[in-house]
Order: structure tokens, then sequence, then C-alpha cells
């Protein structure tokens, strides 16, 4: 299975998560390494895993190859917070870029740490949001379209804690079955992550199905 995306850190996971359930996972990149990355136009991230998913599909189909992927998989994924209106959402990646505040991950977090101060939180408050993961799968030789999407609840803090994960991990405590976390996912182990985050339960979903 192709994965269409260029991120390293999400490729990790898909490779961890799904290869105990005998699954080989493998980049997009592998047959296309210059591959471009669509805009992603749709308004929540089961559109835009769709959206990514057509894509890859489209562009491996017209390049020619002599080989294909037997499947391509694509998620978009990102951070709820109650009390910024459901923001970053759908535009978690760019949430920095398109507030003219800088690009990428460490970007991004400063980005949802000065709003979480504007909103009034402070330093150890902590206050609802939930990660979010959609994931659209094609299988290449019949045609055949599934999708998944999870949730993970928790809360948010204004605190950056661990050094592990990556995008807004640092700040997010993961909801556990006795009550919140006293640590961010990028402070726990990509095991217990996988078994506590949105990509992870997605994952499993899909698996299932398939």
């Amino acid at each position: 299975m192709a994965v269409a995306t260029g991120n390293k850190h999400k490729l990790q996971e898909f490779t961890e998560i799904l290869a105990p359930l005998g699954w080989k996972v493998a980049s997009i990149r592998d047959w296309l390494p210059q591959v471009p990355e669509p805009e992603e136009t749709e308004p929540d991230f089961a559109g835009n895993a769709a959206l990514k998913c057509r894509f890859a599909v489209g562009v491996l189909r017209d390049a020619g190859l002599d080989s294909l992927p037997d499947a391509v998989c694509a998620d978009d994924s990102g951070l709820a917070v109650n009390v910024l209106g459901g923001a970053p959402g759908v535009y978690s990646a760019r949430f920095a870029e398109r507030a003219g505040h800088g690009s990428g991950d460490a970007d991004n977090r400063q980005e949802l740490v000065r709003r979480l101060k504007m909103a009034g939180l402070v330093a150890g408050a902590t206050t609802p949001a939930a990660f979010a993961c959609a994931i659209h799968f094609q299988d290449l030789s019949v045609g055949t379209h599934h999708s998944a999407l999870a949730w993970c609840e928790g809360r948010v803090g204004v605190v950056e804690c661990g050094n592990s994960g990556f995008g807004y991990d640092p700040l997010f405590f993961p909801l556990l079955p006795l009550g919140v976390s006293d640590k961010t996912f990028a402070q726990i182990s990509s095991g217990t992550k996988h078994e506590l985050s949105h990509r992870g339960k997605a994952l499993r979903i899909l698996a299932a199905r398939l």
C-alpha cells in the first residue's frame, strides 16, 4: 500500500500501526519521488482525505509506470480546540502560515499558544480539544473505496511538554478511561500513543473493514 503523504512522521505511524496487522506500507514517493501535493480545498477532514487519495491515484496512473502499488491510502488530520471555535481544524498544518506567522510544526504550536493565551488560558491550565483523523483507501486492482474517521478527545495547554511525536503533540493531553492523562502525546511511548490516538483508531477501523 502506498501512503500519499510527504510527512515522514505520518508515514512512520502508518508503518508502526499497520505492520503488526500484516500490512506492507510504503510511501507514494517510492514510485514518484517528486509527486506534488494537491491543494486541500474541502471543508472537512473526510473530504480532504478523499481528495488527496484520488489525486495520488490519478498521478500514478498518468505516469505510465511499469508497476503500481496494489492500493493507495491518504489521511487528513488535525486538532480542534473548543474555545477557538474548532480551530485550527482542517487548517492545522497551515495554522501559522495562514496567520502570517511562519510555517511548520513549531510555528503552528506557537500560533496555537498565542491564540489560547488570547482566549485567557494561562500556564498550568488546559482546555478541551480533540484530534481527528480521516483515512481514505482505494484498491487499485478492483477500484473499491473505503474510509474511516476517528477522534481522540483530550485537552491542550500553553506549555510544551515532551520531545517525542510531532505537530501539536507536545501541547495535547489525551483522555484516558479514568480521566485526562498527565502526560502529552510527546511524553508517552509510540505504542501507547498508537493505542489512544486518532490515527491509530482510524487505521484499525480501516484494517477491520478490509
